[in-house]
């Protein structure tokens, strides 16, 4: 007796799925899901066949380790993974190009992750990894040696936190009464000024008196 055919197996029968779309995986993915769900395709297996059957040589050349192991249950998340990371590594060029000119300057890091997530767009939340890479690139040495200490797994949003925190207890602290001092030091210039010509006059005064004292003892000499 004939097994009847898994819903998965009905719901494929006219799936026909566009090619890979490497120039923007993310919407391609998402794509793909709506026609999975819409199909009610949720075995890993299924979905994992047809994006397989999706790629062309070249791109399956990049996964082939994914394409000829044997996978476990989760092998479509593994290959979405795949692709993605492999694609984000084609635009790693780009990307770079892209953030030139987005230093830290005097923003903090959580300011410049933000930033950086903007330009990235969905990038961001597909190939996480490299925006940690680039965004650790344009840390402080110092803030760079100390974030590692952190769990591998940290999101990067606590990430930037911690090196909002690490750069706050850095910094050297803000001048006090700035202007009092520097008004302090002008003050004391002055005196200091007014004491030196003070003791000038008065070594100028003793010089007179020995003079005329010299005067008098020469002419008591020469008369006596």
């Amino acid at each position: 007796m004939a097994t009847s055919p898994s819903l998965d197996t009905l719901a494929s029968i006219s799936l026909d799925l566009p090619p890979y779309w490497p120039a923007d995986p993310y919407i391609w993915f998402v794509q793909v899901k709506v026609q999975f769900q819409t199909r009610k395709i949720t075995s890993q297996k299924t979905r994992y066949d047809y994006i397989i059957a999706s790629l062309s040589p070249e791109v399956a050349m990049e996964v082939c380790d994914l394409v000829l192991k044997t996978l476990d249950l989760d092998q479509y998340n593994h290959l979405k993974k795949a692709l993605i990371e492999w694609t984000a590594a084609l635009e790693q060029p780009r990307l770079q190009q892209l953030f030139t000119g987005q230093e830290l300057g005097d923003c903090k890091p959580s300011q410049l992750l933000s930033r950086m997530e903007q330009l990235l767009g969905q990038s961001a939340e597909e190939a996480p990894s490299f925006l940690k890479e680039l965004f650790l690139q344009r840390l402080p040495i110092g803030v760079r040696m100390v974030l590692p200490s952190a769990k591998s797994d940290t999101p990067l949003s606590e990430l930037a936190l911690l090196a909002d925190k690490v750069m706050e207890v850095s910094a050297p602290p803000p001048p006090v009464n700035n202007v009092s001092e520097s008004d302090s030091l002008v003050t004391e210039v002055a005196q200091l000024r007014e004491e030196v010509a003070r003791l000038t006059q008065l070594v100028k005064s003793a010089s007179r008196v020995v003079y005329v004292v010299m005067i008098k003892v020469s002419f008591l000499l020469v008369y006596v």
